[in-house]
């Protein structure tokens, strides 16, 4: 059965003001197979506010290659009265600490965690936070018997122009930032609004000195075996940076590999992924995993060979490629994600905020809320610790080792 749950919101709720702000959404429903709904969750993307990590195409591969094994989706649904979607929040339960825990599909592999969300909803509900509180107590309502605990991560504190309701719920005190920059109608001048002459013309030279090693060629690949080609490189690149600098490996799982492989299989814009790399005298040297929705461009994840071409910089070449790709196709947004490294800082000019949310529902939920907390406040210990930083990745990495 596909449909868990059905609750008509609009009577339930008591005082005029919420009722008001609400009144457009009479039920909210559980779908418990993506595919049941793929038709309307297709239409509703094209209009919402949101992020590729939300969309048809990024869930279902991760669903069928990572997650059917470790969560069950329930897809939250609101709907007016005439039927129209006007949220649509991807979440799973698992099992874990004899407890049932609520969380955002996508896991690790997703950089924000949000929901899908009509702009009429967010506009009427951007000027009250208690609204905004009460919106999203209704949409877990449906789910309250069968969760004890609720775990958000990732979460961005906007949504396009509005505030996203499910980050000021329950939110945690420390927060992550993200970066993204606004790209101008023409690569040129862009460019120099961010680079001085001098910085280009740095930029100009390496490319040459990278070229004087052998043929340089960029590639966007249209083709499959372009794609695994590339994928093949970034794997094995990504996972020996994190080696040496004492992180567990990546993509050891061969169910994380097959998930970046089917999102590549289908490039944008038929979906939403975009593979790239340089190659310089036929060995690739640079790798992009990007993903694309409307009109932002998502800088996910990336490698760069080592050795003697590292020193003329094609992980940075790269970017600028995407950068001009992205510029080219009309889009205009380009979002670093995730992550306060230093060269983000020459490029982005706007920051996002990312908050985590953490309830227990049900006593049975008790150990693995005080489990989660005590994980959190560990974690940013950890960061802020250099040393302790170490140590946990030496951890990790052994851990992985045992795993593997």
């Amino acid at each position: 059965m596909n449909i868990l749950a059905r609750t008509a919101i609009v009577p339930s709720l008591t005082t005029p003001d919420i009722a008001t702000a609400v009144s457009r959404i009479a039920e909210i429903s559980v779908v418990t197979d993506p595919r049941a709904i793929e038709d309307e969750w297709r239409r509703f993307e094209t209009s919402a506010i949101g992020h590729v990590f939300q969309t048809f195409d990024f869930v279902r591969p991760w669903l069928q290659k990572i997650g059917a094994d470790e969560i069950a989706p329930r897809i939250v649904v609101g709907r007016e009265l005439r039927g129209d979607i006007v949220f649509l929040l991807p979440f799973g339960i698992r099992r874990c600490l004899g407890a049932t825990l609520l969380e955002w599909l996508g896991g690790p592999y997703a950089d924000y965690h949000a929901g899908l969300f009509a702009p009429h909803l967010l506009a009427s509900l951007a000027g009250d936070k208690a609204l905004r509180l009460a919106l999203v107590e209704a949409a877990m309502a449906p789910l309250r018997a069968e969760v004890d605990v609720v775990h958000f991560r990732h979460q961005p504190e906007t949504l396009g122009d509005y505030p996203n309701p499910f980050a000021a719920w329950h939110p945690s005190h420390h927060r992550r930032r993200a970066h993204w920059t606004r790209l101008a109608p023409d690569w040129d001048t862009y460019y120099r609004s961010k680079r001085n002459s001098s910085s280009r013309r740095h930029d100009r030279l390496k490319w040459e000195k990278m070229a004087d090693l052998g043929p340089v060629a960029i590639i966007d690949a249209e083709r499959p075996a372009d794609s695994r080609r590339i994928l093949a490189a970034l794997f094995e690149q990504k996972d020996r940076t994190l080696a040496a600098g004492g992180v567990p490996p990546f993509f050891a799982s061969r169910k994380v590999r097959a998930f970046y492989e089917a999102m590549a299989l289908k490039p944008y814009p038929a979906g939403p992924a975009h593979v790239s790399a340089i190659e310089c005298d036929g060995r690739i040297v640079a790798t992009n995993w990007g993903l694309v929705r409307g009109n932002r461009y998502y800088y996910v994840m990336t490698s760069y060979e080592g050795g003697a071409v590292s020193r003329y910089s094609p992980g940075r070449a790269l970017m600028r490629h995407l950068m001009r790709w992205s510029i080219e196709r009309g889009i205009s947004e380009f979002d670093f994600t995730v992550g306060d490294e230093d060269f983000k800082s020459h490029w982005c000019e706007e920051n996002e905020y990312l908050r985590g949310s953490l309830r227990v529902f049900h006593p049975r939920g008790a150990l693995l809320g005080a489990a989660l907390a005590g994980v959190r406040s560990t974690k940013q210990l950890v960061t802020t610790s250099p040393q302790l930083t170490r140590l946990a990745n030496q951890l990790r990495c052994r851990l992985a080792a045992k795993r593997g």
